[in-house]
C-alpha cells in the first residue's frame, strides 16, 4: 500500500492540482441531477486519460460507472486498486476515498462533469441557474456563463456512457474517455 500511495501522489497531484480551481464563479456550485434524470440504466468501464490544458504528462485512470433510477455509482481505480467510490442518490453524496486521493479532487466535481457529458440536455437546462446556458449541436455540448464557454464535451458515439472528451476550462483540464458499456 505504501508503494501505491507514493505512486498515486506522484501521478495524481501534478495532474489534478487545478481541479479545485474556481476560476469561474458559480461553476463549482452547479446543481447535480438525480440519477433518474439519466433516463436509463447503464453500466460502463471507462479508461480516463487526464491532461492539463497547459501541457505536461497525461495520467490514465480506470473507472466503473453504474447508473439506474435510484443511484449513480462511480469507482476510480489506480493500478487495479479502488482508490475512490462515489454514490449519489439525488439527495446525498457518499464518498469513500483512499488517502492517496488528493483533497483537491472533488467527488461533486467528478459527478458534475459526468452529468454534463452524459445526462440529457433538457434535464441539464432545467436546473441551470440564471445566466447559464447549455448549447448542443450533434455530438458537441458547450456550457456557457454569459458569453464565456466554461465547459465543452464531445461524444464519440450516441450510446449511454460512451466514448467522449471533455474540457473543463476553470479546472484547466481535459479528459478523454474510452468506454465499454452495457445498457440494462
Amino acid at each position: 500500500m505504501q508503494q501505491l500511495r507514493w505512486l498515486a501522489c506522484a501521478l495524481l497531484l501534478p495532474a489534478l492540482a487545478g481541479c479545485a480551481t474556481t476560476a469561474h464563479r458559480g461553476f463549482e456550485q452547479l446543481p447535480l441531477l438525480p440519477p433518474a434524470a439519466f433516463g436509463a440504466a447503464a453500466t460502463g468501464q471507462q479508461r480516463l486519460t487526464l491532461s492539463r490544458e497547459s501541457g505536461g504528462a497525461a495520467l490514465v485512470l480506470d473507472a466503473a460507472v453504474e447508473v439506474d433510477a435510484m443511484e449513480l455509482r462511480v469507482a476510480g481505480m489506480l493500478l487495479g486498486q479502488r482508490i475512490l467510490l462515489l454514490v449519489w442518490d439525488g439527495r446525498r453524496l457518499q464518498e469513500s476515498r483512499e488517502p492517496v486521493v488528493p483533497a483537491a479532487l472533488s467527488g461533486r466535481a467528478i459527478l458534475r462533469d459526468l452529468q454534463l457529458v452524459y445526462w440529457p440536455a433538457q434535464a441539464i437546462r432545467a436546473v441551470l441557474p440564471q445566466g447559464w446556458r447549455l448549447e448542443e449541436q450533434a455530438a458537441r455540448r458547450r456550457l456557457l456563463h454569459g458569453a464565456t464557454v466554461v465547459f465543452e464535451a464531445e461524444r464519440g458515439d450516441a450510446v449511454p456512457l460512451g466514448n467522449a472528451s471533455l474540457w473543463n476550462h476553470p479546472g484547466q483540464y481535459r479528459i478523454d474517455i474510452e468506454s465499454s458499456y452495457e445498457s440494462r
